[in-house]
């Protein structure tokens, strides 16, 4: 049971104390009543007084019994059983006392030869099985909560009260052998000690039951101490009084009405307010439920009225449950929920923007079903009327409360138009290349023949004339090369002629190559033994020269230039890392885009240029299903990586 807050802990102490106050002021007021008039003028007009009070408490503790295995049912805490077992039995106990009291059938019948002894009997039964039993109830940890086709408490409560009811009747049955509680009114040494000791039993479950409530701030443990502790008062009246029919006495009964209604009136008004808090917590589910539905339609038009599509696809097999009219329009037909990801493709005619058919388990939904997000994947779309359009797709995983992928969403736009437009940018940059090549080759080819005809030229200046023609001739040609690459990967990409090879062999080539065309840097290789891939040789050793010198170009005070190989993780990685320039954080995002600068204007390393190496590199290590990234920090250098698939090994020896 959760700890109450303090505000709500002081309204419970409150609420016990005017309840303690208003038992104990009309037990007093009762005692005062009795010491004035004396207990005479009460049993003339009160005949029934004994039975009265009696059956009272008797129907009290039935009713704080059926209360509390009701709050059990529900809660399951082991101490409510055995509440309800001890007013059970004290309520099954006062009904013996009631039926076994003289005089209460007519002709002086009684179930009882000694009906004062036998009833005092059952007195003692009824006080001393709620002592114990409210004992009990603080130390058990049994019955915890069961399956509801078991109903072990209800076989332990007819248990408990067939025992209960076999004491009773073999009470009577036997009662010439139970010794003498009553002697001519006054109470025994045994009936005295025995009192005593409930004395005690009820005094030690007050202050136990007042530990609990104050370390749980359960108000049924504070009306268990109450109770209890009004008990404890009564069991002292009958140890002073001592006999029958005097003040003592009937005060006694007095406290045992005030300890019940205490029990009483305490659970009642628990399950009053009980029934208030599930009214207001109905109320607030009421409310939750309009506002989440009002959310939900509003998030319908927002997404029917969105001008991306959205789809959203369920777990594990990716079918798509809703979409927008959106989505619709852009695949060329209506959804189909019974189609998973496998035939997605074929069904909604999804191919790479190459023209390649899109594989299944690359798909974006695929993906973030895998607990992946997936940003910017270009995808081709034939509908059936024959006409094609592009879209960019974004998608990210659906998760449970439980952190679980239960679905994925996808929502993508169409770029057709801008794909047209790159369609005519490729095609302008396809035809400056090819008009650039014939002039440059031919200026190629004259200051090549002047440098024949005179080396030196015929001046030191000349001659420095034709070298720097001849070096731009050639720089000219590497960026006309370039954007043809370009194009051509954009349109046809070039097939991939994949051979086995050491990564880091390549590198071995590559690197005292590069080594060659700067004197301030010094380029270092770090190696493992054997890092095997199935690539296309030739342009991953593209990819590696244009990050040597990209790292080259941006180090323009020289230092040290380091690439490492290595295998991670079913992966080939390399890594190119200088201490130069840096890049700067705005400019990050843009380094893979084609014709983009990594420095500003002007900068150190900033050389007026087509740049279109990293974008081409960012191309072929993509075609071979690897991945090209980076980390940099202005004037702090970079370190570029990309990654292969690592080849499996062959062989028993485990060579390449």
């Amino acid at each position: 049971m959760a700890n109450p807050s303090p505000s709500s802990r002081q309204s419970n102490d409150l609420l016990l104390c005017w309840l303690l106050g208003l038992a104990v002021g009309l037990a007093v007021l009762h005692v005062v009543a009795a010491l004035l008039w004396g207990p005479g003028p009460v049993i003339a007009v009160l005949p029934w007084y004994v039975p009265t009070t009696h059956s009272f408490v008797a129907l009290a503790a039935f009713s704080i019994a059926f209360l509390a295995f009701g709050r059990y049912q529900v809660l399951r805490e082991p101490a409510l059983f055995w509440v309800g077992m001890a007013f059970a039995a004290f309520g099954v106990f006062a009904l013996f006392y009631v039926v076994s009291w003289p005089g209460l059938f007519p002709g002086d019948w009684s179930l009882a030869a000694e009906p004062y002894n036998v009833a005092s009997w059952f007195w003692h039964f009824q006080f001393s099985a709620l002592a114990v039993l409210l004992l009990a109830a603080l130390f058990s940890r049994r019955p915890r909560a069961e399956a509801a086709s078991g109903r072990r408490w209800l076989r332990l409560i007819v248990i408990g009260l067939t025992i209960i009811i076999s004491t009773g009747w073999l009470s009577i049955a036997l009662e010439r052998f139970l010794p003498l509680l009553v002697v001519r009114g006054a109470w025994t040494p045994l009936n005295t000690g025995w009192i005593f000791v409930l004395v005690v039993a009820f005094a030690v479950g007050s202050v136990l039951w007042s530990w609990r409530y104050r370390q749980t701030g359960d108000l049924l443990f504070g009306y268990v101490a109450s109770a209890e502790l009004i008990l404890t008062f009564a069991m002292l009246t009958g140890i002073i009084g001592g006999s029958l029919y005097n003040a003592w006495w009937y005060w006694q009964r007095i406290l045992w009405i005030a300890a019940f209604s205490v029990m009483l009136f305490g659970l009642l008004s628990e399950y009053v307010g009980l029934y208030r808090r599930e009214r207001d917590k109905t109320h607030q589910l009421e409310a939750l439920q309009q506002a989440a539905q009002e959310e939900r339609n509003r998030l319908r038009v927002l997404i029917e009225t969105a001008p991306a599509g959205i789809v959203f696809h369920a777990a594990p097999d990716g079918r798509p449950l809703l979409s927008n009219a959106a989505a619709e329009i852009m695949l060329g037909r209506p959804l189909a929920p019974e189609v998973g990801l496998a035939g997605q493709p074929a069904y909604y005619g999804l191919f790479r923007p190459t023209g390649e058919p899109f594989p299944p388990e690359e798909l974006p939904a695929s993906r973030s079903l895998h607990g992946e997000t997936c940003l910017g994947v270009e995808m081709l779309v034939r509908q059936p009327s024959g006409r094609e359009v592009y879209i960019l797709a974004n998608s990210a995983p659906l998760r449970d409360a439980q952190g679980r992928v239960v679905g994925a969403v996808v929502a993508f736009q169409d770029i057709t138009p801008i794909k047209q437009q790159e369609r005519i940018r490729d095609d302008f940059l396809s035809a400056a290349a090819h008009e650039l090549k014939t002039p440059v080759t031919t200026i190629k080819g004259y200051a090549q023949l002047m440098h024949k005809w005179a080396p030196h030229g015929h001046e030191p200046r000349e001659g420095e004339a034709v070298e720097i023609i001849n070096a731009q001739c050639d720089r000219i040609n590497r960026r006309v090369q370039e954007m043809l690459e370009a194009v051509r990967f954009r349109t046809v990409p070039p097939e991939l002629h994949r051979v086995r090879f050491d990564l880091g062999d390549l590198a071995s080539e590559v690197v005292p190559r590069m080594q060659a065309l700067t004197k301030i840097h010094r380029l270092v290789l770090r190696r493992e033994a054997s890092v095997p891939v199935e690539a296309d040789r030739e342009r991953i050793e593209e990819v590696l020269v244009s990050l040597l010198d990209n790292a080259i170009k941006y180090s323009p005070q020289g230092g040290e230039v380091e690439v490492r190989v290595w295998a991670q993780e079913g992966e080939a990685v390399v890594s190119v890392k200088d201490h130069g320039v840096g890049i700067s954080r705005e400019r990050q995002p843009h380094i893979f885009e084609p014709f983009y600068e990594a420095v500003p204007s002007g900068a150190p390393g900033y050389r007026g240029v087509v740049a279109l190496s990293l974008y081409l590199s960012k191309l072929a290590v993509e075609r071979h299903k690897g991945r090209i990234w980076f980390e940099s920090e202005a004037g702090k250098g970079s370190t570029f990586y990309f990654s292969l698939p690592l080849a499996e090994k062959s062989g028993d020896d485990g060579r390449v």
